[in-house]
């Protein structure tokens, strides 16, 4: 099986026709599914070399080839341009065209919101509040804009966890409320928040909520807000990863770890393709992608790791140590796959067999993923420091370390000959 290269927009379509929907009651003890009998088709975004639509980026897997990046920075040197993100949000940029969109929310007078600034410049080209008040009890670790945004080029599309549901709203890239759907419900017996990213398939955005007890995952229409289909999920003590959409043998899937497994959907009905069980109950990120095999790990209780071929069958596996991560998801080049785990630790090994080549303590602790640019790879920590080391098997070989101010909770994007790093406080933007 070829790796999919048109991973977030491929896909396989069911022609245009009315939008028939069959909704069951919402009560807690029933279900949630609702079942789509015919979609119809929105044409496929062109995307330029120097897009970054959504969480993960446009191959799905947060990498990308030869950058004219720095590899060294401060907060002077090597900045192109530097903007101040009111609010608290650790969901991580976008870009399409001239413009970055983030999210972020105001918690002192409760309101989440979306923003676009400039590209070549940094300067914000307009502020929506998406939503007043209705904030959910959260983890202080978390924020209440966690999730990625997502663009098809035409709109912006949000998500935010508000008045204990879920909700994806569409805006025109002026900053316009098109659209604004409640998908589903959020917060069962459990206080984290929520963390799901939007991805992008097809016609459609994927988002999913995993908390204790009512879990489920859903398919909207971008073009309407229409809920696709959305079907229930097993949830015990909840998980907080976001779905991933890609293309296999030329059909939309949809990969989402959760509730000790990770499940693998048509993307156009929502039935269930493969599951696979084998890891622990709470899963905190994204899986990890190589030419052939899907990496999944868990956090709590146990730590565990696995190497799943595109079928769901299990190539290999690793139960506990300290190298295996909870939030950041897994990178990988070469044939190697590069853990870098929460605890401050950075593991290289063979993707093929799992392994170890080597593993290094970076220090701190790690909420965001790692960024594979060319032959280097940029790790952010919570202290704010971004350690810059080779793609290499041939032992850990750091090229820099660069702290800056606030604290770093999203993830690095590098496109356009530009790195963009999102601290607590700024956007930063460097460029040589």
């Amino acid at each position: 099986m070829t790796r999919p290269l048109a991973i977030i927009f491929g896909g396989v379509l069911i022609a245009g026709g009315v939008l028939w929907l069959t909704l069951r009651p919402r009560g807690d003890a029933e279900s949630l599914e609702v079942i789509a009998k015919e979609l119809p088709a929105l044409a496929l975004p062109k995307l330029a070399a120097d897009d970054w639509p959504c969480w993960r980026g446009p191959r799905g897997d947060n990498s990308v080839g030869e950058q004219k990046i720095p590899t060294t920075w401060t907060e002077t040197e090597n900045v192109v341009w530097k903007t101040a993100i009111p609010g608290r949000g650790h969901s991580t940029p976008i870009f399409f065209g001239n413009r970055v969109f983030l999210t972020s929310a105001d918690e002192n007078n409760p309101r989440q919101f979306a923003m676009a600034l400039d590209r070549a410049k940094g300067t914000k080209l307009w502020e929506t509040t998406v939503h007043q008040g209705g904030f959910v009890p959260k983890h202080p670790d978390n924020s209440q804009a966690s999730g990625t945004p997502a663009s098809d080029g035409e709109r912006l599309f949000v998500v935010f966890p508000n008045n204990r549901a879920i909700h994806v709203t569409a805006l025109d890239l002026g900053g316009k409320i098109v659209w604004k759907r409640e998908v589903g419900p959020h917060g069962g017996n459990g206080a984290h928040g929520s963390g799901t990213s939007l991805a992008i398939g097809g016609s459609y955005l994927f988002v999913s909520d995993d908390s204790p007890g009512r879990a489920w995952i859903a398919a909207i229409h971008r073009g309407t807000g229409e809920i696709a289909w959305r079907k229930d999920r097993a949830s015990k003590i909840g998980s907080y990863g976001s779905p991933l959409a890609i293309t296999m043998n030329g059909k939309l899937r949809v990969l989402l770890p959760g509730s000790g497994k990770v499940t693998c959907y048509d993307g156009t009905t929502g039935n269930v393709v493969w599951e696979r069980d084998g890891l622990s109950d709470a899963i905190g990120n994204t899986v990890g992608l190589t030419d052939t095999l899907i990496f999944a790990s868990s956090g709590f209780p146990q730590r565990r790791l696995l190497a799943l071929n595109y079928d769901g069958s299990v190539a290999w596996r690793k139960d506990n140590g300290n190298e295996i991560p909870y939030p950041p998801t897994i990178a990988c080049a070469d044939n190697k796959a590069f853990i870098v785990s929460d605890q401050g630790f950075v593991t290289c090994v063979e993707s093929a067999t799992g392994k170890q080549l080597w593993k290094e303590r970076l220090g701190g602790s790690f909420y965001s993923s790692p960024l594979i640019v060319g032959k280097n790879i940029y790790a952010s920590s919570r202290e704010g420091v971004t350690t810059v080391f080779e793609a290499s098997g041939d032992g850990f070989k750091e090229v820099a370390k660069n702290k800056l101010p606030g604290g770093i909770n999203a993830s690095p994007v590098a496109v356009g000959n530009r790195l963009y790093v999102r601290t607590a406080t700024h956007l930063y933007c460097f460029g040589k």
